[in-house]
């Protein structure tokens, strides 16, 4: 578990007290517009209460974040909410929470799937002509976390040729000293205005100087790793999962530090305070699809996790009507290679406490596991394990994401290749079927 020692807010599901902090009530609700066995609309009050760390609190992590005030969570600095398995759940911060004047949630909760943002919506602050305040029938409304809600798909706010200025809040290491190399998760702080969604990616410039071009350094992308929100969840913020670029002597098998990656070394060694040169957001092929009822698939190895780390955080984690409206089912399948390598495992092991019947979380542990020929397990093997699963949800309109290093997908594209073959079907085909309806997505490197 992971004690966070600089002072933020952290809202809690119940009276829990981590480390030497203490907890306050606080008037934050949630709501829900799911239904009983009776088929009737059900309210979920959810009384949160404020988790204020102690002035005497030691750290126990490799957390670094800077010295701030407990003013409001959007000063609270960097960190992570790290979610130990059914110990506590995160909660909108109420001021930034109360719709931001729109008074679209009635039109949301009653519309449901259906529900389609209105083209008039200007900003956060200025309501809705569409927006209505009458109550959505046997469903009880109260603020929630939303404006940020009607983004669409951001265009970028900022050009690699001309980036602008992030600041790093906080980084803590992802992997014990079990696991290869080194994964840290970056928390930065982005200009006023700077908004992007789950599944878009950030590029980053390096400092310094190419000596081999007397240039800038060329940007590098990385997958965003937060919802919208933001770890903060004040929409201020950018999460980032990285791994060190590490070259490995061949004959002597010792890292020669001198040939880390420039731009991944630079983040996984920054220190609060310091500036990043960023620019985006990019990326419309890995959003979530529109339909709340849909069920997506996620194969993910390594870092490949940064985009379905914000699925899940906005599916089931944060309080927001996309988590209250979506009725799919979620599976994800994360190939590591071993245990000491597996990211986020806590955040989604009290997701999957939490919402067992909407969130399925498969493990390939490469080194640790065998598949049925007695070899190592691979996400592919997975796929190929649950063959009839797989091709069921596809062919009922289910989204596959795959992200992560590009040598997983020859291995992936085979077993699918299997699995449909077996089933009479012509992968060619299908595949086919599958871009076309925009159930395919790819985000390798």
């Amino acid at each position: 578990m992971m004690i966070l020692s600089f002072s933020s807010f952290l809202l809690v599901a119940s009276l829990v007290v981590v480390g030497h902090g203490f907890v306050t009530p606080s008037a934050v609700v949630a709501y829900s517009t799911k239904t009983n066995n009776n088929n009737k609309p059900t309210r979920i009050v959810l009384q949160a209460r404020q988790y204020i760390p102690s002035p005497s609190t030691s750290s126990t992590s490799s957390l670094q974040a800077a010295t701030v005030s407990m003013d409001r969570v959007k000063q609270a600095g960097g960190g992570i909410p790290v979610v130990p398995a059914g110990d506590r759940l995160l909660f909108d911060p109420g001021q930034e929470g109360m719709l931001g004047g729109t008074e679209i949630l009635n039109d949301r909760l009653t519309e449901g799937p259906r529900y389609l943002p209105s083209t008039t919506s200007t900003s956060s602050t200025t309501s809705t002509t569409t927006g209505t305040t009458a109550t959505a029938t046997g469903v009880n409304t109260i603020p929630a976390q939303a404006w940020l809600e009607d983004l669409g798909i951001p265009t970028p706010f900022a050009k690699a040729t001309k980036p602008v200025t992030a600041t790093v809040l906080g980084r803590a290491k992802l992997i014990d000293d079990s696991a290869p190399g080194d994964i840290q998760h970056v928390v930065l702080k982005l200009p006023n205005g700077f908004h992007y969604i789950e599944g878009q990616s950030l590029s980053v410039i390096p400092p310094g100087i190419n000596p081999e071009t007397n240039k800038s350094h060329k940007p590098r992308l990385y997958s965003i790793a937060s919802t919208r929100y933001g770890d903060l969840l004040d929409g201020t913020t950018v999460s980032l999962c990285v791994r060190r670029a590490q070259y490995v002597d061949p004959v002597t098998g010792i890292i020669d530090p001198t040939k880390n990656g420039i731009c991944s070394d630079f983040l996984c060694s920054a220190t609060p305070g310091t500036t990043v040169q960023v620019a985006g957001p990019v990326g419309k092929t890995m959003v979530l699809p529109n339909d709340p009822t849909t069920d997506i698939i996620m194969v993910a190895t390594g870092t490949g996790i940064a985009p379905f780390r914000a699925f899940l955080h906005r599916l089931f984690m944060e309080e927001t009507i996309a988590k209250h409206q979506y009725q799919g089912k979620a599976w994800l399948i994360l190939g590591v290679p071993v245990t000491g390598g597996l990211l986020y495992p806590q955040e989604f092991a009290a997701m999957v406490q939490n919402y067992p019947n909407n969130l399925e979380l498969s493990y390939a542990i490469s080194r640790e596991m065998k598949n049925d020929q007695g070899g190592k397990l691979y996400v592919q093997d997975v796929l190929t394990d649950r063959a009839n699963d797989l091709m069921d949800r596809l062919e009922n309109g289910a989204h596959i994401y795959f992200c992560g290093l590009k040598g997983m997908m020859p291995g992936i594209l085979t077993a699918l290749e299997q699995v449909a073959n077996n089933k009479g079907l012509d992968w060619s085909t299908k595949l086919k079927q599958y871009k076309e309806n925009h159930q395919w997505h790819v985000e390798v490197y």
